[in-house]
């Protein structure tokens, strides 16, 4: 850009700025638990991102329906990561428009998507509150982290139709939550043995899920193209998530000595570092081991974001542009982080879901934990409990959720998150179950939930398991288990498609949904926690629930819905 172009620009006043600009999002306040601090230097620098429109993102979900439905003639035919960038870059004139008026204020505009719908902003706090017309706040969340925001910020009009939201400036999102950190319990034993173990109605480990879930002990395909992603994050403030080697390796030689010597692959994000000294959290080596121990010899890559902002939605960013990026992304990937979905604004939460359709349309099955609070994710109890709590990812119509049960006899569990959505309305898949549901409890729970929001979870599987930490047998539970469980599952049963000639599941929903519920066994009993006092959580029962979703794997049964041998 010229610099005669923009000179006239860079001198403009804040007044002038003001004058010119239209607000684009507010909220009246900060959320509950967030102080103020003060205000920020007016040099601090900080990183902002802006969203444009994408050129064709409904588009883009009628692709997703036709390769994802199996009553689709194009079911399975998924595209190229290029091919979905043509679906979401923005248009010329919004690129203009953004570089015309941004670039005017700040030397750098780099892309933050692979598509060049998003880009990265850094600047000052002056220069910030001069272009989007408002006035920034430090503010101190109820974890102690520390983050400048504002309640509203402006765009000029002309800049409206191109813009869908710049992020974090009203956003308080804060890292994503890992179960290590919320209920997940653990329970430390002298047991280095496995005839020492108690029985799977207890604990379980590998044999006993491969027994009660009926899957194999190998691959058959021979494929080295379907693997297994697992996502992980080192957030400021929250401390590092990593997998010890020797730990997997304890695990295996313990639990599934057929494949002992097994490893994975490893990706770092933005500096991340997989540190050996077991100071991490017990997240990383729950995913690995349940991914690398159950999933065989279905290769596994653990991805491990180092993300500085302490924001969520980074995070997951973070993550989906990876997978956009690869050549030959994984057929699967789990994540077993989860936040409560209005810690984002709509257009943040809506970006991200769009992110996931982009996945969905390349093939990749995203996997996420329904999360480890219940209904109203524990916080929110006694008299200010007036609400249940959804979580995202895992309301997002683009991803499988899975919830949490326990085995012997499989029964949800009380602490597995689920609901409705407040943003995202129930999807055509899901309707009639959904509906279903609804129609069996009446009135009760009435205005704390929204009826016409995507139910989650969509399936669950086991709770509770032992794996190895700092060189000992512990137990430990939450969805973080379940999740990379039943992306194993998934995992093997690609693994079979590959070997008949078929296409890998891709986006599970539509097929979870029809014919693929024999390959799920129902959950009709248990209830999740609600709020103390006389309001409990969501009752288990015959078909879909907001506790176990459609129920747990069976992989013969999805053996023969999907028309294959095992």
């Amino acid at each position: 850009m010229a610099l005669l172009h923009i000179l006239p620009l860079v001198l403009l006043s804040q007044y002038v700025y003001a004058t010119a600009l239209v607000v684009h999002e507010s909220i009246s306040d900060a959320p509950s638990g967030v102080e103020v601090l003060g205000s920020p230097s007016p040099t601090q620098e900080i990183e902002l991102i802006v969203a444009m429109v994408q050129s064709n993102i409904t588009g883009l979900a009628k692709v997703v329906d036709a390769v994802s439905f199996p009553s689709s003639p194009s079911y399975g035919q998924y595209l190229t990561a290029a091919q979905v960038a043509e679906y979401v870059k923005p248009a010329p004139e919004s690129v203009s428009a953004v570089a015309d008026y941004f670039g005017s204020t700040i030397a750098s505009l780099n892309s933050f998507s692979p598509a060049g719908d998003i880009i990265k902003l850094s600047l000052t706090v002056e220069q910030a509150e001069g272009l989007f017309n408002t006035t920034f706040r430090t503010y101190s969340s109820a974890n102690g982290q520390q983050m400048i925001r504002a309640l509203n910020y402006s765009l000029p009009s002309t800049l409206q139709q191109h813009v869908l939201y710049v992020h974090p400036i009203i956003s308080f999102t804060t890292p994503p939550q890992r179960s290590a950190r919320n209920t997940v319990y653990k329970r430390n034993m002298a047991l280095n043995r496995r005839q020492n173990l108690a029985p799977c109605e207890d604990i379980v480990h590998p044999a006993c899920i491969q027994e009660f879930y009926g899957l194999p002990n190998k691959t058959i395909s021979g494929s080295t193209t379907n693997t297994i992603g697992v996502a992980g994050y080192n957030e400021a403030g929250v401390g590092g998530e990593y997998v010890n080697n020797n730990d997997l390796a304890f695990f295996l030689n313990e639990f599934r000595p057929d494949i002992a010597g097994n490893s994975y692959g490893l990706v770092l994000l933005n500096g991340a570092e997989n540190l050996q000294d077991n100071t991490g959290g017990l997240e990383g080596q729950i995913d690995i081991q349940y991914t690398v121990g159950i999933a065989g010899n279905v290769p596994t890559t653990y991805v491990l974001d180092e993300n500085d902002s302490g924001d969520a939605a980074i995070g997951y960013m973070d993550t989906i542009n990876w997978l956009l990026t690869q050549e030959t992304p994984p057929t699967v990937f789990t994540t077993s982080y989860a936040n409560e979905e209005a810690q984002f604004t709509l257009s943040t939460a809506t970006s991200l879901c769009n992110g996931y359709m982009q996945l969905a349309a390349i093939g990749v099955s995203m996997i996420f934990g329904s999360g480890d609070g219940g209904a109203a994710n524990d916080h929110l109890t006694g008299p200010t409990c007036t609400e249940f709590v959804p979580m995202f990812p895992a309301s997002c119509p683009y991803v499988t959720s899975v919830g949490g049960t326990f085995f012997q006899p499989p029964t949800a569990f009380v602490s597995s998150g689920g609901g409705f959505s407040n943003y995202f309305p129930v999807p055509s898949w899901q309707a009639a179950d959904t509906s279903a549901y609804l129609s069996t409890i009446g009135d009760e729970y009435s205005g704390m939930y929204n009826p016409s929001g995507r139910g989650i979870p969509d399936v669950a599987s086991e709770w509770e398991v032992y794996i190895a930490n700092a060189s000992s047998i512990t137990s430990v539970g939450g969805t973080s288990c379940a999740s990379p469980i039943f992306a194993s599952f998934i995992a093997l049963v690609n693994d079979r498609l590959i070997a008949a000639g078929k296409p890998v599941l891709g986006f599970l929903n539509p097929l979870l949904y029809t014919t693929g519920t024999g390959g799920l066994d129902d959950v009709t009993t248990g209830q999740s926690s609600g709020c103390e006092g006389p309001t409990t959580g969501w009752l288990a029962g015959t078909g879909w629930d907001p506790v176990s979703g459609l129920g747990t794997p069976n992989f013969p049964g999805m053996m023969e819905a999907l028309g294959i041998s095992g």
